[in-house]
């Protein structure tokens, strides 16, 4: 019985689960985000969530790695697929500490967004989305062996900048979202004229 073969199945069947939980997630968290109806208890229990999942995906894919490599830099180096993936575990690390330090505590608030904390929201959790499916697609896409590292994070690359030409123009309703859930807690019920002249008065004063 080859135990190295069997280790390294076992570690990939582990990734992967952690991956579909993980994916499914941060997707079902960002669409709730987008539609407000999520509470700052919900956000929290789901950013820990991800946080355990994320670390047994850097645990499993670095013992896969050293399988593979023996965690050897110059060998590494000669699998652009993998330096790709590499950089977006990367990314999604830098931006998930932008998230937990940055942005939740922005999102829980119910004070009114600026312009720029909207748009810097939108665009964190884009880049958190987006580099989420890429590592992901980068685990199966076997196809793709063959391109080297610029053609990887060019694909990555586009993905994001997919992702902001989306995310961008929600930002404003991410504002409009918080003026209303606000509403809500203080147990108001505008007309919709006054919440139109609430809304166009925050927009004034960003």
């Amino acid at each position: 019985m080859d135990l190295t073969a069997l280790s390294r199945t076992g570690l990939l069947y582990a990734h992967l689960l952690l991956c579909v939980f993980a994916l499914h997630l941060v997707l079902t968290t960002d669409w709730r985000l987008l539609r407000s109806r999520i509470s700052a208890r919900g956000l929290h229990r789901a950013h820990v969530q991800v946080a355990w999942l994320f670390g047994g995906l850097w645990l499993s894919g670095l013992a896969i790695v050293a399988l593979d490599t023996g965690l050897d830099p110059a060998l590494i180096a000669t699998k652009p697929k993998l330096v790709a993936k590499l950089v977006a575990v990367s990314v999604l690390t830098l931006n998930g500490a932008l998230l937990r330090w940055w942005c939740f505590p922005r999102l829980v608030s119910d004070r009114p967004l600026g312009r720029t904390e909207a748009a810097v929201l939108m665009c964190s959790g884009a880049l958190s989305t987006t580099s989420w499916l890429i590592a992901a697609f980068y685990g199966i896409a076997r196809g793709l062996s063959g391109w080297s590292i610029e053609q990887h994070l060019a694909l990555y690359c586009a993905g994001i900048a997919v992702a902001m030409v989306v995310a961008l123009p929600l930002a404003q309703r991410l504002r409009d979202g918080r003026i209303e859930r606000s509403r809500r807690r203080r147990g108001q019920r505008p007309t919709p004229a006054a919440a139109k002249e609430a809304v166009a008065a925050v927009r004034q004063a960003a």
